[in-house]
């Protein structure tokens, strides 16, 4: 709500609303459901609705629910960009969403890639995704917020700590702050900006994906390559969930010695045949 108050306040005026109903929490998701179209007809801007069935979604392709809740939600962007002629999804991610992230990023064992947290600007195939609001920290926008008065929903899961991501922001980052001081934030975002760029750099040193990878290839690389390329692979090819784990155990396949087949997230597998690597799903 901060975001499209601020938006309308700089002059856009080509706006679409878009809201996914997750259809997790039942009753409090169709009141937020009803909340964003009454705003969206209060401000007079053009709203897409949908509703996804995500908790099926996520059992049927063995993920876990917020990475269903992303893919469906961002499924949901593309079609309504697609519909609308835009090219541009704005999202409200804000500085605190980033230092939480990279926190999560840093305890699960990520690269650079994750330590970067969030990228204020990237493409998703048409569409270029912004993050407007990434370097505002939360007290921030509540402070724009309570001045514009502003009128919002608070998502009623954000209270609950048996997700790992609601428990950081809950409990693990009042703990560091009172410990650290509040200018702990700053650290990690500058930390994650030198990251990005380093990890932007990297990028560019590797070789292109392709359907296939050449064991060959792979084995005159440094070991950091092998392992930006592999991931850079499974990440192409849409693999849910891929991190060192999923890595490790494609190149596990560079072993001549060992098995030519590993499982991977999704139904996926990646086999070794004839000197390169390729992927297969199984028919569900």
């Amino acid at each position: 709500m901060v975001l499209l108050d601020a938006l309308i306040e700089c002059g856009f005026k080509k706006l679409v609303v878009c809201h996914l109903n997750h259809t997790l929490r039942g009753r409090s998701s169709a009141a937020d459901e009803r909340f964003v179209s009454n705003e969206a007809r209060r401000r007079r801007l053009p709203i897409e609705i949908a509703r996804a069935r995500t908790a099926e979604f996520a059992k049927k392709n063995r993920l876990s629910t917020e990475l269903a809740a992303r893919e469906l939600r961002y499924a949901f962007f593309e079609a309504c960009a697609k519909r609308t002629r835009c090219r541009h999804l704005l999202l409200a991610h804000h500085a605190d969403d980033q230092v939480e992230t990279c926190l999560f990023n840093f305890l699960r064992g990520s690269g650079a890639s994750g330590l970067g947290g969030m990228k204020p600007l990237m493409q998703r195939g048409s569409l270029t995704v912004q993050r407007p609001l990434l370097g505002v920290l939360r007290r921030e926008i509540s402070e724009y917020q309570e001045k514009q008065r502003i009128i919002f929903r608070e998502d009623a899961s954000n209270v609950e700590t048996r997700h790992t991501r609601n428990k950081l922001r809950i409990q693990v980052i009042p703990a560091i702050e009172e410990a650290m001081g509040p200018a702990f934030r700053e650290s990690i975002l500058r930390a994650a900006e030198i990251l990005r760029a380093e990890d932007e750099w990297m990028a560019g040193m590797i070789p292109e994906v392709g359907a296939e990878l050449s064991c060959r290839a792979l084995d005159q690389l440094h070991p950091a390559a092998q392992a930006r390329w592999v991931l850079a692979w499974l990440r192409h090819y849409e693999i849910p969930e891929v991190g060192w784990k999923e890595t490790r155990r494609v190149l596990s396949l560079l072993d001549r010695k060992g098995p030519a087949k590993v499982n991977l997230p999704g139904d996926w597998h990646a086999r070794r045949r004839a000197g390169v690597l390729f992927l297969e799903r199984n028919d569900t």
